[in-house]
């Protein structure tokens, strides 16, 4: 269950939650196979689901080593946010169902101040208003480097947080930031109750009784147990949004290997996080319906290339090598269960992607003809370079990730077409990380990642010593649109400023993305209303979607 945690910066929890898995085709109408139509169904019951793991420690601003999805399943349970996304115009907007704020906010001081008002008639779950002063108490604490949230460098944007009257709330950031982004800096404080947690421990559960169950709390549901095998979550009769149809939610403890009898024995109603053979097994179920599809964010495939590596330091090189790979091949090792990508972003994100790219098509014989031209000779079956030594590469591969591992051995065969010894390399994913990310001691890596909504989500993926930069690319004409792009108000000079970032970028082919992997999730026939949205991540998308979802009569 991935549901919508707004609890911190949407930008934040976008780029840290991946999708879960992967799916079959969508129809070339964009409808997601396998949605529902408008629920014939009752008011009431409870929707099991389950779940790789329920959260020990709850908290409104997670430190980084708490903060799983199970964590964020139970805070969209209990949480609301200021603001949200509409996954469907991939932008901001208020949903009059869950959100505090009556409107966008009002945006003055250079575009640098953000003014929210905040909804009448707003309650904890124990009946008491919630105020602007929980608001200030939330930032107050979440801003504390100390309590180590995993929002904090998003917070640290905010350099003014104050409540001029008692539905107002005025943020102002340190500089001006692109619409996009601002938002989502601006929003992503939500408030703590202060006349529970005032005086208790901001971390210590020994202390603070609020972190391992909450008793009062702003969303639509309530904690009514929570055990080692179960958490069950009842209607919050204080909510003051949408009225929610089902009276409980409950997340049940499900190993991997079971989940797909747990709804073959309706024990659970809802599962996701399968392999892809689970999904098969999953779909043939009878009383299974597979919602699948593809849209703007999720995960994505990349070949990444250590550039300092000598023989990778040459661009014709790495051409050469991306040049021998056929994207279409590897769609069967993601057992069907993917499309290609040709640039930064999944050819679904409408509104970045950059479809004028490069998309280095299978060309072995152009591949051969980048070595020659960049020194190397074929002698036999062995290329070497101009001082006659064999090139070799190593390939890593997390063993997380069984298709990686066979994607990396078809790069293997494919460039020992090319003359190239190549090794595969399979580690453990904490020492595959540490490698990769930490000590950069590999040749060429296969990575993966969590696509984004906006553009500026690839930011430290590209720009010189970026948190993400996997290959130490460097490109000072990337910096520098990188930072424009960042404040630029105009979504249409925006989009500009990325087309040619993107275009910069894979022509320099410091990694090579290759697949979209397709999403999909399974319920019982028996939930009705499950409709995803073209964002692409049924449990994020427009605000809470789960509220409109159903049990047939």
């Amino acid at each position: 269950m991935r549901l919508a945690a707004r609890t911190w910066s949407v930008l934040t929890l976008l780029t840290l939650l991946l999708a879960a898995c992967t799916g079959p085709s969508q129809n070339t109408t964009g409808q997601p196979a396998g949605a529902t139509q408008a629920p014939a169904a009752r008011e009431g019951g409870t929707l099991r689901v389950a779940s790789g793991g329920l959260p020990k420690v709850f908290h409104p601003y997670p430190e980084a080593q708490i903060y799983t999805t199970s964590h964020s399943d139970a805070w969209n349970l209990m949480g609301a946010g200021l603001i949200s996304l509409d996954y469907n115009t991939l932008d901001f907007s208020v949903d009059p169902r869950t959100d505090m704020a009556t409107e966008l906010p009002r945006i003055t001081n250079d575009g640098k101040t953000f003014t929210f008002t905040l909804r009448d008639g707003l309650k904890w779950s124990d009946g008491r208003p919630i105020t602007v002063d929980d608001f200030t108490f939330g930032f107050e604490n979440g801003s504390k480097e100390e309590n180590d949230c995993i929002c904090l460098d998003d917070i640290q944007h905010i350099v003014s947080f104050r409540t001029p009257d008692a539905r107002t709330i005025e943020v102002t950031l340190d500089q001006k930031y692109a619409r996009f982004l601002a938002y989502s800096f601006a929003s992503g404080v939500s408030p703590v109750p202060k006349h529970v947690w005032e005086g208790k421990p901001w971390l210590d559960p020994g202390g603070n009784p609020e972190l391992l169950k909450p008793t009062v709390v702003a969303g639509p549901y309530v904690p009514k147990e929570i055990g080692a095998e179960q958490h069950a979550y009842v209607r919050n009769t204080n909510w003051w949004g949408k009225k929610p149809v089902f009276d409980e939610i409950d997340l049940i403890n499900t190993s991997p290997q079971t989940m797909v009898d747990s709804l073959r024995t309706r024990r659970v109603d809802w599962i996701e996080g399968l392999t892809n053979n689970q999904y098969r097994d999953a779909k043939a179920l009878s009383n299974a319906n597979v919602v699948e599809w593809t849209g703007a964010t999720g995960s994505y495939r990349v070949v990444n290339f250590n550039l300092q590596r000598p023989v990778l330091s040459d661009k014709r090189v790495r051409e050469a090598l991306v040049r021998s790979i056929n994207r279409l091949d590897l769609v069967q090792f993601e057992d069907g269960l993917a499309e290609p990508q040709y640039g930064l972003y999944p050819q679904n994100n409408t509104k970045w992607a950059n479809n004028n790219v490069e998309k280095y098509d299978f060309d072995l014989s152009k591949a051969r003809q980048l070595l020659q031209d960049a020194g190397y000779r074929l002698d036999g079956q062995t290329l070497r370079n101009a001082s006659g030594q064999p090139v070799s590469l190593e390939i890593l591969w997390p063993t997380s990730s069984p298709p990686r591992g066979r994607e990396a051995q078809y790069l293997q065969q494919q460039w020992k077409q090319l003359g190239i010894d190549a090794t595969v390399t399979a580690l453990e994913f904490n020492a595959f990380v540490d490698r990769e990310q930490r000590q950069k001691d590999f040749d060429v890596s296969m990575g993966s990642w969590a696509a984004t909504l906006d553009a500026d989500g690839v930011r430290e993926q590209v720009r010189t010593k970026g948190a993400q930069n996997t290959p130490g690319y460097s490109n000072p004409r990337v910096d520098e649109l990188l930072n424009a792009g960042q404040i630029e108000q105009d979504d249409a000079k925006r989009k500009q400023i990325y087309d040619e970032v993107q275009q910069i970028v894979v022509n320099d082919i410091p990694s090579f993305s290759t697949l979209t992997l397709r999403t999909f999730s399974v319920f019982d026939k028996n939930v009705q209303g499950v409709s995803p949205t073209k964002g692409g991540d049924i449990f994020r998308e427009n605000n809470s979607q789960y509220l409109d979802w159903a049990l047939a009569q």
